[in-house]
């Protein structure tokens, strides 16, 4: 993802890179460096060396293995880190328990920023690392709060999408690891994925991890019964299963008798199964809820069309277009309205209106085919 690379690779004034003399190699462990492979150390570090006269004394390996995680979890492609890789192994076979290590010891000590750097190195050192998987993850969470204090909404939402990533990959690998339910409920919960956090969290609660954590996920999903009611209503009227749509809709609007939008879904619901009377109250009711959308009154005005009461469906179809004008259905749809009234004039209006908004739309293209013969009887008539 973009906005992470960039926001590591801007970090890279945090490494720099000796070379070797000519000639010279440095062996660490089975590893042999030669003198055409750049060093990175860490820029703070050299810069002691270079101060305290050590740089020029001795090489140290313990310098060159934090400058490697470091341009590791900065850039996860970087020329040689294949190389880089190969050195760490030699280095210490079990590099990737003290990568871990050293990222909780600078998250202990609440530098947030180093501590990302070493978990990330390690799932780029080893895509299939549980731990560093998960705590990359949680860093990747609390980097995008500081996004959010900052205002920064998209790059917070880029940083959470990322975890979830993360999560998700752990899970592939290791479904039994109970805490990325834990924190994946909670993310999609965020993004309003609210059945796919209500599933992720009843997977949790299967696997028993903690109790503190068991209470907490049972009150989340209790509160989490209403939107998972109308995600899936939304999910079935999509797929035009309109019973099964209304059966959810419907018991929320006895709950909330505020919420115009669900009064408005299920006045679709109710028009999907032709039942027009029953459409028509719902849309009704949710316009006396306040409700501004445009497509409200469109389908609302497409009811009463249908069971001819043509001039209140034009009275509403002309108050969503107060609401908007742009919309070219609406404008199509009156002037179909018009038309069946006999009023040209106003129907041809409204059809080349709606023909200029959206060009594209077949129904509104084959109309306008005949307009042409509408005009010959107007100039006829005239």
């Amino acid at each position: 993802m973009k906005t992470i690379n960039k926001y590591f690779l801007d970090k890279t004034d945090k490494v720099s890179f000796i070379e070797l003399k000519k000639g010279a190699r440095v062996d660490v462990g089975d590893y042999t460096i030669e003198d055409d492979l750049p060093l990175p150390i860490v820029t703070d570090t050299l810069l002691k060396e270079v101060n305290d006269g050590a740089i020029e004394n001795e090489f140290k390996a313990s310098h060159l293995i934090e400058g490697i995680i470091y341009i590791l979890g900065i850039d996860r492609d970087f020329k040689y880190k294949d190389e880089y890789i190969e050195i760490l192994y030699s280095y210490d076979s079990n590099i990737e328990d003290y990568i871990l290590y050293r990222g909780f010891k600078y998250i202990q000590s609440n530098d947030y920023e180093i501590g990302t750097l070493f978990f990330r190195a390690l799932t780029h050192i080893n895509k299939e690392n549980i731990q560093g998987l998960f705590n990359y993850a949680l860093c990747l969470e609390n980097l995008s709060k500081d996004f959010i204090n900052r205002g920064e909404v998209k790059k917070a939402n880029d940083f959470i999408l990322e975890s979830t990533n993360c999560l998700e990959n752990l899970l592939d690998i290791s479904e039994e690891f109970a805490p990325a339910y834990y924190k994946l409920g909670y993310y999609y919960r965020y993004f309003n994925q609210f059945l796919k956090a209500k599933l992720t969290w009843e997977k949790y609660m299967k696997l028993r991890d903690n109790e503190e954590h068991l209470q907490e996920v049972r009150e989340q999903l209790d509160l989490l019964t209403d939107d998972v009611n109308f995600e899936e209503g939304l999910n079935y009227l999509n797929r035009g299963e309109y019973e099964a749509a209304l059966e959810r809709f419907l018991e929320l609007t006895q709950k909330h008798r505020t919420w115009w939008n669900v009064f408005y879904l299920s006045g679709l619901a109710y028009k999907g199964l032709g039942d027009y009377e029953n459409a028509i109250g719902f849309f009704y009711e949710a316009i006396n809820l306040n409700g501004k959308d445009v497509n409200l009154y469109n389908e609302l005005g497409i009811c009463l069309f249908s069971l001819g009461d043509i001039d209140e469906a034009i009275n509403i179809f002309n108050k969503g277009i107060k609401l908007d004008d742009n919309d070219y259905k609406i404008v199509f749809n009156r002037g179909m309205a018009y038309m069946k009234l006999g009023l040209k004039e106003k129907a041809i209006e409204d059809i080349n209106a709606a023909y200029m908004l959206n060009p594209n739309d077949d129904t509104v293209r084959n109309q306008v085919r005949q307009l042409d013969v509408l005009n010959l009887d107007i100039q006829n008539n005239s």
